[in-house]
């Protein structure tokens, strides 16, 4: 293609002595500029296609760019939001779970001094039972020490003999022939006739007691907190 500098330095042969150029060669050069002309024009036109396909681009880009930022906005005002909700959620929790711990720890100190009270009272309870079983053991040690010892019963024995003396009594020796006259035959001796009524008779219950150690009680059924 042509350019301007061949433009401004172009020349042509005379065509005569006196002056003029020759037609053929100013007719290529025009045709030369004619051709250089339409590329241009050419070129020109698909640049400015061009220029319009990017500037259309341009203004997609731009909207684009406009609804990725309001998306942007709109997710940053979102997130905003969820961090917001999120922190007061959990200034809820951790308030609610403060609360319930204080309740909690109320409740624990009140069920400790309730069983603080219950251990001291329990405790109470035992000194006094253990003041009323000593009691009540003194009182029987006080009513054993008032039995007779074996030092009392020799004592008595003793005074019973100087004051009422006696004679052992001896048993005479049976004659051996006599025995044999008393003692049955065996072939002849009648059976034994046993009472029924003696075999299935009840042992009467013994007779209570008497006396200046009536009021004592014993076995293994006898309550001592019953006193």
């Amino acid at each position: 293609m042509i350019t301007l500098d061949e433009i401004r330095n172009v020349s042509f042969r005379k065509a005569t002595v006196r002056g003029g150029y020759r037609a053929e060669d100013v007719n290529a050069f025009i045709d030369e500029v004619i051709a250089a002309f339409e590329q241009l024009k050419k070129e020109k036109t698909n640049l400015v296609h061009k220029i319009d396909v990017l500037a259309t681009r341009v203004e997609q880009y731009k909207s684009d760019e406009e609804t990725v930022r309001n998306a942007l906005l709109a997710s940053q005002k979102v997130s905003d939001a969820c961090i917001r909700e999120a922190k007061e959620k959990a200034a809820k929790i951790v308030r609610e779970a403060e609360e319930k711990a204080q309740s909690l720890l109320v409740d624990a100190n009140k069920t400790t001094a309730i069983e603080k009270e219950n251990y001291l009272q329990l405790q109470s309870d035992a000194v006094a039972l253990r003041s009323e079983l000593i009691e009540l053991y003194k009182k029987h040690i006080k009513a054993i020490d008032e039995l007779p010892t074996e030092a009392d019963l020799n004592e008595s024995k003793s005074t019973l003999d100087q004051k009422y003396p006696t004679q052992p009594v001896k048993e005479e020796p049976v004659k051996e022939a006599e025995q044999q006259e008393e003692e049955p035959d065996a072939e002849s001796a009648e059976p034994e006739v046993t009472d029924k009524h003696t075999e299935n008779e009840v042992t009467e219950p013994a007779p209570k007691r008497s006396g200046k150690f009536a009021h004592l009680k014993f076995g293994d059924n006898y309550d001592v907190s019953a006193e």
